[in-house]
């Protein structure tokens, strides 16, 4: 296990360094107006991708262990291309982005959708190297399109960005089916009984589970929307690199969710899945605040250098921000444990709660204190999520603030899982 966490982070980790590379090249071609416009488009897509995975998505990490891959695929398929083409009919009556882009968004969002089909698939085999190989695909294809688009273009646009879209979502879903061809065999078709038998079964699991994920997404991307609303796509452009470099912390957190979900979801025992995450916590808070004290020295020179003239407030977001994404490592782990044992509706519930929180806290702080203020109301919103639940998780694991404490063993478990992972044979 613990080598399938370190690849995980070894593979977030390279994919977020392109990732940067990427917002970069957005923003020194583009400028802040532009890259505000590719903030608002990836982030609908992602919203309807949350959609899309009503029935499939991660859900599929719990059912795998329980059904057969190939029952699983198709109903997950179809849901995506309804889903697809509901979204563009509903951007054109609600247009949160141009119109223009409409169409794009939903062919972009279905293509991404089956590529996470056939990801979550693969870690509900605990095939999570296969996995980390898929998600590398996409930002390494799309950060080599860009620069050919741009390098290659006097006038650099959104739209050079959307066709490198194309090509990386493409190749990903490519890489994705590959993997699922070579873990889980040929696809197998099945009687309209079965496809409908199982197709409720993942909507019952898949409401629960994306409830929590379309109340999430809301809230920590609504304050894009409302942004816009009140300050303009230039305002957006700064935020959506602030917030990309302080959310960069949960690297870990979310590296080791992947593989503690999927080892929780082929559990039977609640308590020692419970002492899991509590020992996968105090890690990932340890090394997460390791992490985000150096960014928060970094001067305002620094955005300016990297990113492009009027990207310096960037540093106010991200100390406006700090606060409540390192509080958040908890909900990240809480909210896997529930996951896994098959009690989404814990994280739906919390996460309606948080998105109350976060739009009356969007539309209190952000008119007045622009992109700051958004900064401030997206910490809360972060905090306020992570107490309830914990509260929640601490009813059933009564010991867990007195377990997180460091203590000296942490370290010869680390060194001895760092020892076991270097002994270990490639491939085994």
């Amino acid at each position: 296990m613990f080598g399938k966490i370190i690849n995980t982070f070894g593979t977030r980790a390279l994919a977020a360094v392109i990732n940067l590379g990427i917002a970069i090249a957005l923003s020194q071609y583009l400028g802040p107006a532009g890259k505000g416009v590719q903030s608002l488009i990836i982030t609908t897509i992602t919203f309807v991708l949350v959609f899309a995975n009503l029935v499939g998505g991660a859900t599929l990490v719990y059912l795998v262990p329980r059904r057969e891959p190939s029952l699983l695929l198709l109903p997950s398929i179809v849901w995506t291309l309804v889903v697809s083409a509901l979204s563009f009919a509903i951007l054109q009556v609600f247009p949160l982005v141009d119109k223009t882009y409409s169409a794009h968004i939903c062919i972009l969002s279905a293509i991404n959708s089956f590529t996470s089909i056939t990801t979550s698939i693969l870690i509900g085999r605990e095939k999570i190297r296969a996995a980390n190989a898929v998600g590398l695909v996409q930002p390494a294809v799309l950060i080599l399109s860009l620069f050919l688009f741009f390098g290659n273009s006097p006038s650099p646009g959104v739209d050079h960005y959307i066709w490198s879209l194309y090509f990386s979502f493409i190749f990903s879903a490519i890489a994705g089916m590959i993997y699922y061809q070579r873990y889980c065999g040929k696809i197998r078709f099945f009687g309209m009984a079965e496809y409908l038998k199982v197709s409720l079964e993942m909507a019952r699991y898949g409401v629960l589970n994306q409830v929590a994920h379309v109340t999430q997404m809301l809230s920590f991307r609504l304050s894009f929307y409302v942004l816009d609303r009140y300050h303009g796509e230039a305002a957006v452009g700064i935020y959506s690199n602030g917030i990309s470099i302080a959310e960069s912390i949960w690297l870990i957190a979310k590296s080791i969710s992947l593989v503690q979900y999927a080892r929780i979801s082929n559990l039977n025992n609640r308590e020692e899945s419970a002492k899991l995450t509590v020992s996968l916590m105090k890690f990932s808070l340890a090394a997460s605040l390791v992490l985000i004290l150096p960014v928060l020295l970094l001067p305002e020179s620094f955005y300016l250098w990297v990113f492009g003239e009027g990207f310096g407030e960037m540093r106010y977001v991200i100390q406006a921000l700090a606060g409540g994404v390192l509080v958040y490592n908890f909900s990240i782990l809480a909210g896997h444990y529930f996951s896994g044992t098959g009690r989404y509706q814990v994280n739906a519930i919390t996460s309606t709660l948080g998105l109350i929180a976060s739009i009356i806290l969007y539309y209190s702080m952000i008119p007045s204190l622009g992109i700051t203020g958004a900064g401030f109301a997206t910490s809360l919103s972060y905090l306020f999520t992570s107490l309830i639940l914990m509260y929640l998780f601490g009813r059933e694991y009564k010991t867990w603030y007195r377990e997180i404490i460091p203590v000296k063993g942490d370290l010869i478990r680390l060194r001895d899982g760092l020892k076991e992972m270097m002994n270990k044979k490639p491939g085994s």
